[in-house]
């Protein structure tokens, strides 16, 4: 009799979330309709958040979201939001790395900084990514064209633009440079997740997040090179950089304790060792209390 209810309780929210989504898509249907009919801005301004609001209550992309990433990421292209539109993008391709509209959203986001935001450097480099890696895909022959035709690799391209987020007369941080450096070390990791580049890129990118105090993009990378490169050199070092991260720039004291312990229990033997024992017996103490204990 339990396991009769439980099933009739799943169906029934299954079938809800169905409707759900169906009204959803109805309401995006409605809005196509009348943006096609009138494109006026409070069209499409509906339209943006009719989007918006169908992928934030849809998590499981290739069920409903997949195939609005572009539509909403075109439509802020044209409202001239076109930050938004890149992180539109990259939330597509994070969330649905292997859709079948991959290729075209990477494009996109090469379209923006080519046309929109005149940032050649790395429109460059997304062209050059889209020629090696989707090689029969829409696009393929103008950027094998411009592959060809280019004087420099694609890691070459990648090293200059980090090293165009230091201003050498100010000594100050471009941080557009620097947010336009952490995209590209994240999109080359997600269109090429097994190329040995792609760990040491998004190490490169948690470092820059630090620098330029963005800690939770830093601590997402750390999580990142951690969980999925398990092998890489660097590992033990995401792990422990993601455990000081939250100790001491987001004061989360909680979770530096848990990962801070973790890491000891993984990697007893790493250089790190010795510095997390000292930070873990230390967590929370101020300065006054821990040169009083160098004492003791």
């Amino acid at each position: 009799m339990e396991s009769r209810l439980f099933i009739l309780i799943l169906l029934i929210g299954s079938f809800g979330c169905q409707s759900n989504n169906h009204a959803e898509l109805s309401k995006i249907d409605r809005l196509e309709a009348a943006l096609a009919t009138d494109p006026n801005p409070a069209n499409r301004k509906a339209l943006i958040a009719a989007y918006q609001d169908t992928i934030a209550a849809n998590p499981t992309p290739q069920v409903v979201n997949a195939e609005f990433y572009n539509k909403l990421a075109n439509l802020q292209i044209e409202t001239k939001s076109f930050v938004a539109a890149l992180q539109t993008l990259m939330q597509g391709i994070k969330e649905a790395p292997k859709s079948s509209d991959i290729s075209e959203k990477v494009w996109l986001l090469g379209t923006i900084y080519d046309q929109h935001l005149q940032q050649p450097l790395v429109a460059s480099i997304i062209k050059k990514l889209y020629a090696q890696q989707y090689e029969s895909a829409k696009h393929a022959a103008v950027a094998k064209q411009f592959l060809n035709n280019s004087n420099t690799d694609l890691s070459e391209d990648i090293t200059a633009l980090g090293s165009s987020m230091y201003d050498d007369k100010t000594h100050r941080v471009d941080y557009q440079a620097a947010n336009d450096y952490i995209r590209i070390c994240e999109l080359y990791a997600l269109v090429r997740p097994q190329d040995s580049k792609s760990p040491e890129y998004l190490h490169k990118a948690g470092e820059t997040a630090r620098s330029v105090r963005t800690f939770p993009k830093a601590v997402a990378l750390y999580d990142w090179i951690y969980n999925q490169y398990p092998n890489f050199e660097k590992s033990a070092q995401a792990l422990f950089l993601k455990a000081f991260t939250y100790d001491n720039e987001l004061g989360d004291k909680e979770t530096a304790k848990v990962l801070y312990e973790e890491f000891l229990e993984k990697y007893p033997t790493d250089d790190f060792a010795d510095d997390t024992k000292f930070l873990l017996a230390n967590l929370g103490k101020n300065d006054d209390e821990i040169i009083k204990s160098f004492g003791q």
